[in-house]
């Protein structure tokens, strides 16, 4: 407990330090919360399934947040706080954990959870048929590798010790399990919906959640509904109608925000200062625990060489962009752990913009004997005016050290998102948002080599042995300093170029209250608790 609050402690300080926060939480504690109403909420590209453990986008988990719960789940401070399981033991070797769930909890379609659930939905994701994204988190589990190879039907590590006791033993310490369970991939599913032939559970869910999945039009809304029996109360909205937009448009969106279609909007570059001075609207805004980069393949010419990766990394006109495209509406940032994560360093790589350096690891890499550097196919699924210009002006610059790069634009996410997934992308521009407050939620899941979100085919024999070692150790601060060292050793390969830390900066229309978000992000604010004071 000691050491979960020194890490909480960490969070909130360096936060604190980076940003204040103008108006984090948006709540009246002086009247009852109106009841009623449906909240109208922006996504920038359509989901690419509602299935907890197959989900790999932000889009699909600001709507799983609503439709499930899990065992666990984060307060504004990213605390580790009961859901679903009511109290929790762990033992002093690290090695079991023993939830007890709460009594009466039901899914939408009316049946009790209990701790066979849970059983069944990591047994699941465990599962090499499932195919799910969030294995590699539970690889500790006491016969996972039987199971996996089909040497046994059941999983040893994971047993129900009664109708609500459900427990996890582990075959050696994993140090942010119990923060990892409250990610979105771990959330409680009821077998007989999730096994049902027609219609697919993705695109027709069943959780716990304060909202029912009601409807989906692909590509153009997602309804839910408040659940009157959800355990901590029916939430105070009628209905949540997310609108669905592609190439996040925020300039259009933030249009129809300003028209009165949408109850919240990003706001764009532009409009942040206007908005924040004109005290029209809400204004929100907080660091968030998240890293825009631009990545490389790092298994196809020319981009396995890691001289031309260098070269192209110290060609970005960073400090530029940042200055007249963004307007320092943005961290700009050299490192891969973000600015508020435990683990983070903030002194400078010794990188930045210096062409000539650039030119001349060029030189060395041996291009200039093999009539220059093929040209580079850039893609990004962010297609808005800011994206075009910054895009641009990377285009240009490279240019003036002898690279050509072409630009290309996919805003059909699950399109982008298996363009990664099948290393097809050259060069990509992406972004990751923390799912839990853990420094291995972005080296562990980026760039092990196993890691089904390592769209870089990156493979360092010493930082996979590394990871493995820090999920394992047990001592907080030994622990940190282990990922500072593989983030040392992953910026020196450079499959990445790290570009920004995200600040959320939102605008909610002014009758808009209960509003609490924290260091993750947007994705993760409790709709549960928002009323429309109208």
């Amino acid at each position: 407990m000691k050491k979960r609050t020194y890490v909480s402690l960490l969070i909130l300080t360096s936060l604190l330090f980076f940003l204040q926060n103008l108006s984090a939480e948006t709540r009246d504690n002086e009247k009852i919360p109106s009841q009623g109403g449906t909240y109208r909420r922006p996504l920038e590209f359509s989901p690419k399934t509602l299935d907890p453990a197959l989900c790999v986008d932000r889009y699909s988990v600001t709507v799983i947040q609503q439709v499930f719960d899990g065992l666990v789940q984060f307060d504004k401070n990213l605390n580790v706080i009961p859901a679903i399981a009511k109290s929790w033991k762990i033992s002093p070797d690290g090695l079991v954990y023993t939830f007890h769930l709460r009594e009466g909890v039901k899914f939408h379609h009316g049946r009790e959870v209990t701790a066979d659930d849970f059983v069944y939905s990591l047994t699941r994701i465990i599962n090499p048929k499932t195919n799910s994204p969030g294995v590699n988190f539970l690889d500790r589990t006491l016969g996972f590798r039987e199971f996996r190879e089909g040497r046994t039907d059941r999983i040893a590590g994971l047993k129900s010790l009664g109708r609500y006791i459900f427990e996890i033993r582990l075959s050696e310490p994993y140090a942010p399990l119990l923060t990892i369970l409250g990610m979105n991939k771990f959330k409680v599913l009821p077998r007989e919906e999730v096994e049902r032939p027609n219609p697919e559970f993705g695109t027709s869910p069943v959780g716990t959640g304060p909202f029912k999945f009601v409807s989906m039009k692909k590509g153009e809304e997602i309804v839910l509904e408040a659940n009157p029996d959800y355990f901590e109360g029916k939430p105070h909205l009628d209905k949540i109608v997310f609108k669905i937009f592609h190439g996040s448009p925020r300039e259009e969106i933030f249009r129809r925000f300003k028209e009165g279609e949408l109850e919240d909007s990003p706001i764009p570059f532009k409009d942040v200062e206007e908005v924040a001075r004109s005290k029209r609207y809400v204004f929100v805004q907080k660091p968030t625990l998240s890293l825009r980069f631009y990545g490389f393949n790092t298994q196809i010419d020319p981009l396995k060489r890691e001289k031309v990766r260098r070269a192209i990394n110290f060609a970005i006109p960073k400090e530029e962009i940042g200055r007249d495209i963004l307007k320092g509406m943005t961290h700009l940032t050299d490192r891969i752990i973000p600015l508020g994560m435990p683990g983070y360093v903030p002194v400078k790589t010794g990188g930045g913009y210096q062409p000539q350096k650039a030119k001349k690891l060029l030189e060395e890499s041996g291009y200039a004997e093999e009539r220059g550097v093929p040209s580079i196919e850039f893609w990004s699924a962010a297609r808005s005016e800011l994206a075009v210009k910054e895009l641009e002006l990377v285009k240009s610059h490279l240019s003036q050290i002898g690279i050509t790069l072409h630009i290309r634009y996919e805003t059909n996410w699950p399109k982008f998102q298996e363009l990664l997934s099948t290393k097809k992308a050259p060069m990509f521009m992406y972004a990751w948002y923390a799912d839990f407050p853990d420094p291995d939620n972005f080296l562990g899941i980026l760039f092990h080599s196993k890691s089904s979100y390592n769209y870089m085919g990156y493979h360092n024999t010493e930082v996979d042995r590394l990871l493995e070692r820090a999920r394992t150790e047990r001592d907080y601060l030994r622990r940190m300093e282990m990922y500072r060292k593989i983030e040392k050793i992953v910026l020196e390969d450079a499959p990445i170029i790290p570009m920004v830390n995200h600040i959320l900066q939102m605008a909610y229309q002014p009758y808009v209250r209960g509003v609490e978000v924290n260091a993750l992000g947007e994705s993760y604010v409790p709709m549960k608790k928002i009323w429309l004071k109208k």
